[in-house]
């Protein structure tokens, strides 16, 4: 199994974060602290695909408008929610959205439907992406680190351990917002035809 992590590990955390990854980014970074795979790549491959993965579903929205948005049923059903957090936030909704789970796809998509200025919103998406790489790949690293007395398993079997925790938590949280979430109105759902924006470059 370790050989199979060193062979495609890299390509599966790429591959995860060009949606979400999260929780692939924690594992990853567990997986370097047992040295199954390297920090530094684990964080690289996680940089790039989060980076490519927002810069796709902006530009699709920025030049798509709603056409794109209701291919998507769980981006169309948070994209209210999506447009008031980038009303309170503006540009700075790019970096948070790296920290707000299961929002991040409709938050860019939200700056691709307000027409944000394709250099703007590239700077900051990568050196949001680049914060973001570098926080969860070492979180990871050190939670890792900190449960060391269970050094009695043998390494895989720590990991998945851990793995499994991270898993559980980050689902509890996401479970518990959801049932605590209260139906809101939006000027995107209560224009469901809304006006596509016109192209630009």
């Amino acid at each position: 199994m370790e050989t199979l992590l060193n062979q495609y590990g890299y390509l599966v955390i790429f591959v995860l974060t060009l949606f979400e990854g999260e929780t692939v980014l924690l594992i990853a970074g567990i997986l370097a602290h047992q040295g199954i795979l390297n920090i530094e790549l684990s964080i690289l491959s996680a940089f790039l695909g989060s980076t490519i993965g927002d810069q796709m579903f902006f530009h699709f929205a920025r030049h798509e408008g709603y056409r794109f948005v209701r291919r998507f049923k769980y981006i169309w059903i948070v994209l209210p929610k999506a447009e008031k957090l980038f009303k309170r936030f503006g540009i700075y909704i790019v970096l948070l959205s790296r920290y707000l789970y299961g929002l991040r796809i409709s938050l860019v998509v939200m700056c691709g439907l307000t027409r944000m200025p394709s250099l703007k919103f590239s700077l900051y998406n990568i050196g949001a992406a680049l914060i973001w790489a570098v926080s969860y790949g070492f979180l990871g690293y050190f939670f890792a680190a900190a449960i060391g007395s269970l050094v009695g398993m043998k390494r895989i079997e720590f990991v998945l351990a851990t793995a499994i925790a991270i898993a559980a938590i980050i689902f509890w949280i996401f479970r518990t917002a959801q049932s605590r979430k209260t139906p809101a109105e939006s000027s995107i759902n209560s224009k469901p035809n809304a006006e596509e924006p016109k192209q630009e470059d």
